[in-house]
């Protein structure tokens, strides 16, 4: 008997559901999508989230999420960086904690040790992390330009 593992094969239309799903999410929070827009708001009294596009072209923008909270350290707060296709209404991560070039699957154990479905568990965490933001915020779309 073989103690060998099956290679996980990511599920592809399952990743582009979130992937839409994110979109749509997104859509609802971010007014601008013009480079250097932001959008700021808060969900708590120690929770601020800042979504920046920092790079805008015809079809694609780049947009960065991240949590902002002085009494945490850098480490701890998330930060995503998010590739979102305008024309297919898809948003996915493509950098997370500086960790940029997310594979859809990896073999197990690795060196990085990034788990086998770990993209799509990223993009899960983005769909999770946008629906606290629009389901808690307080004080929404403080539209800032740099």
């Amino acid at each position: 008997m073989s103690l060998r593992r099956k290679k996980y094969v990511p599920d592809i239309a399952e990743l582009n559901r979130v992937c839409e799903h994110n979109f749509m999410l997104l859509a609802r929070i971010v007014q601008s999508w013009e480079l250097a827009a932001i959008s700021q708001f808060e969900t708590g009294p120690f929770a601020v989230f800042q979504i920046k596009v920092t790079e805008a072209s015809k079809f694609t923008t780049h947009v960065e999420m991240r949590q902002l909270s002085a009494s945490m350290p850098d480490l701890m707060q998330p930060k995503v960086l998010i590739r979102v296709y305008h024309d297919a209404k898809m948003a996915e991560v493509v950098s997370s904690q500086n960790a940029s070039r997310i594979q859809p699957s990896y073999l197990y154990p690795n060196p990085q040790m990034r788990q086998p479905d770990e993209k799509m568990q990223i993009n899960q965490f983005l769909n999770e992390w946008l629906k606290y933001c629009l389901h808690s915020g307080l004080a929404m779309h403080k539209q800032v330009f740099g």
